[in-house]
């Protein structure tokens, strides 16, 4: 019976050695990188009621970009009705599945009140 326990043990430790350096490997040997946001923004930061402002981004090293569904790279025409903040959140998992790398970004467009006549 305990020749049967030590090899149990063996086999464990032996797994847990290979669980660990896959887990630290990460993505096939590339090195694991934080998404990278060059840049997003907004063409206009302020607007009056009815306008409208357009927010574009480029972002690198990322599995997923949210500012709702959204690509990569690109631009969206947006239409507040108040002053927003709108955040995106770009995300990897490359080898962390556990804790996966996010890095996230803002602008704030301001919408002052139309002017009634």
């Amino acid at each position: 019976m305990k020749r049967i326990f030590k090899n149990y043990r063996y086999y464990l430790k032996f797994l847990l050695i290979i669980f660990l350096f896959i887990f630290l490997s990460g993505c096939g040997g590339v090195t694991i990188t934080d998404p990278i946001i060059i840049s997003f923004s907004a063409d206009v930061t302020t607007i009056t009621e009815g306008d409208s402002a357009t927010l574009s981004w480029e972002v690198t090293e990322a599995t997923a970009v949210t500012i709702g569904l959204v690509d990569l790279s690109g631009f969206i025409s947006v239409s507040p009705t108040t002053t927003t903040t709108y955040t995106l959140t770009a995300t990897n998992s490359c080898g962390q599945l556990l804790f996966p790398s996010t890095r996230t970004a803002m602008v704030t467009i301001t919408v002052n009140p139309a002017i009634v006549e």
